[in-house]
């Protein structure tokens, strides 16, 4: 097993948490016209890279968790798209999705 510190997942999960409510907050920004919520989504995605950056300076490994982060950040909005904005979510177009970001997620393990 990986010897991850503990301070790399806390930043890992804040950044995911983030980018998700960045995400979520993009509809409300009618396209950046609102100056609002343009200014919550704009300030979370800074937020979010720049607990990558001090990630990356604590050590984490750019090729683990980058790929990790690809994985998560999609499932995560894709919860909030459903939950929060009641689109539609086949069985299949969730599964598939899934299995998309968990084999992202696995290769990111891979040697």
């Amino acid at each position: 097993m990986m010897n991850i510190p503990l301070r790399i997942y806390a930043m890992f999960f804040a950044s995911v948490g983030f980018q998700i409510l960045a995400v979520a907050l993009l509809p409300r920004t009618r396209g950046f016209t609102d100056p609002l919520p343009t200014l919550g989504c704009s300030a979370l995605f800074v937020c979010g890279i720049w607990m990558i950056a001090r990630m990356y300076q604590s050590g984490a490994k750019l090729g683990i968790m980058s790929p990790l982060l690809a994985a998560v950040i999609p499932l995560g909005v894709i919860v909030v798209s459903i939950l929060i904005y009641h689109e539609s979510a086949s069985p299949l177009r969730v599964g598939l999705l899934v299995i998309a970001c968990c084999l992202i997620g696995a290769a990111a393990g891979v040697p």
